[in-house]
């Protein structure tokens, strides 16, 4: 029988999944790497990492499953979006993966932004990047053959094959308007566009695995490796949306609400919103990134629930024994009202690009008091998450002329169920838990690969996706947070100036 790897990476670490042709998802196995941080909003990672992890992740999950190595056909990436790595021409690593989280390039966004008379560019874009480094590191931006992307550097460690795929920011496009847009931007940067490599479909054939690579995997030069996208493209193909006006969310690190629209470009959209490729070349993904989701979550955990989370990872208690940490949130969260008893969080600890756009925020909490415990902070935080979400769907409400009616949720977030819960009280529509939701991306990917195959056509995706749970919004909860969403808006504008003083 036949398999496909296809892989998830995210900004902590990489799933490898082997799926076959069907859409069943036969086992997995991750792998992390480190993410180094500094002054300034610097954020980076080594790309040597990435492979060593796909690497190991890859050997684990075929012994896991117990296939033989020829048995896999297929691969593909879903990749974190927004990164820049600058390789030679012999494809040499000359610099770290400059993360899609890092911010910077607030001068060169600016300047940039300035030339072009409008705002173009947040201080985590792309294109600002490019610019920093030419500006303060000109001998690396001279000696740069290439800048690559994740999904192109790990398509060129499996393959040999210098190239990304159209959900980046090369200065070329399927949609001409935002071709020729494109390159305005890059000359008011004064970018060098050969700088950027070839593009292949999402859905294109890259090459089949070097005898290095398949030595390095565990697998054979059997293995057909199809182009990937980046992971919000890649995840909404995962969660079943190829339809205009299908929606989902995504709890990971980050988060995302993203909605598919059609062909035409929208002009003057929420801040941080993206307009990106669909796997269907015919539409596009409307939506917008949140810094910090399960990070700020993870965040409010080690602060609040830290020696539970020590007992629950050691079983050092009875009490602890067979939960994980976050079994025991979901159960201390769920005694919580819904608004937390009028306490407010913001989860901004990396600042924010969406749905304001502000590097300089900070996570706060506000309004506590003698009622408030350390569940009440926990609750807030996911609760914070679900606003930001909340307004992402009033841009698209704003933006595209009409309302959501449901989304499906995905990543490691929708595992719980209290959030998943709170979730549709705050957005006021269903949403529905996807089978396998940690693995959405990886779903994804596989079926990129079937397309790419031309064993599936794009329409055909639903076969892979299988529904969980369905979370309807309850009347009362739905008005207790229509009133705390509403002065939840008011937190930003009201901060802004302290946030820009304490940077």
């Amino acid at each position: 029988m036949d398999y496909i790897l296809a892989y998830d990476f995210g900004t902590s670490g990489v799933k490898a999944a082997l799926v076959d042709f069907d859409g069943n998802l036969l086992g997995d196995a991750e792998r992390g790497y480190p993410l180094l941080t500094g002054p300034n909003g610097f954020a980076e990672q080594d790309p040597a990492d990435y492979w060593k992890a796909v690497c190991a992740a890859t050997k684990a999950v075929v012994k896991k499953v117990g296939i033989a190595e020829k048995d896999v056909v297929g691969m593909s990436f879903s990749t974190q979006g927004l990164g820049i790595i600058p390789i030679d021409a012999q494809g040499n690593i000359l610099h770290n993966n400059i993360s899609w989280i890092d911010s910077r390039a607030r001068k060169q966004a600016d300047e940039i932004n300035e030339k072009m008379g409008s705002q173009e560019f947040g201080a985590t874009d792309v294109i600002p990047k490019y610019l920093w480094i030419k500006q303060n590191m000109p001998e690396l931006y001279e000696k740069t053959a290439y800048f690559l992307d994740c999904t192109g550097y790990l398509n060129f460690m499996a393959t040999g094959v210098i190239c990304i795929d159209y959900s980046g920011k090369a200065p070329y496009h399927s949609h001409p308007e935002v071709a020729a847009h494109r390159l305005k931007q890059y000359e008011a940067a004064g970018l060098d566009t050969a700088k950027c490599p070839p593009l292949i479909p999402c859905t294109g054939f890259v090459g089949n695995l070097t005898e290095k690579a398949a030595r390095e995997l565990g697998v054979t030069t059997r293995v057909e490796v199809y182009m990937g996208v980046v992971d919000v493209t890649c995840a909404a193909l995962g969660a079943g949306c190829c339809k205009e006006g299908d929606a989902h969310v995504y709890l990971g690190t980050s988060s995302w609400l993203t909605a598919i629209i059609g062909y035409d470009r929208l002009e003057n959209t929420g801040p941080g919103i993206w307009q990106l490729h669909c796997c269907d070349p015919t539409k596009q993904i409307y939506g917008g990134c949140i810094q910090s989701a399960c990070m700020a979550l993870n965040w409010a955990i080690d602060q609040f629930y830290h020696m539970e989370k020590i007992l629950c990872e050691t079983e050092k208690m009875d009490y602890f024994t067979r939960q994980n940490i976050f079994a025991l949130v979901d159960r201390e969260v769920d005694q919580v009202p819904a608004g937390s008893e009028g306490l407010l969080a913001t989860p901004w600890l990396m600042g924010e690009s969406c749905p304001i756009s502000d590097e300089k925020a900070k996570a706060t909490f506000i309004g506590a008091s003698t009622v408030h415990t350390r569940r009440h902070f926990l609750r807030a935080v996911m609760e914070s998450i679900c606003y930001s979400l909340r307004m992402e769907m009033d841009d698209y409400k704003q933006d595209v002329g009409r309302s959501l009616t449901k989304v499906n949720a995905i990543g490691g977030g929708a595992q719980s169920d209290p959030w998943l819960q709170m979730m549709a009280d705050v957005l006021g529509v269903p949403v529905t838990r996807t089978k396998n939701c940690r693995h959405s991306g990886a779903i994804g990917s596989a079926a990129i690969v079937c397309i790419g195959m031309g064993v599936y056509k794009m329409e055909e995706i639903d076969r892979f996706v299988q529904l969980e749970r369905t979370f309807e919004p309850r009347k009362e909860q739905v008005a207790v947070y229509n009133k705390q969403y509403k002065i939840w808006k008011k937190l930003h504008p009201a901060l802004k100036e302290i946030f820009a003083e304490l940077y």
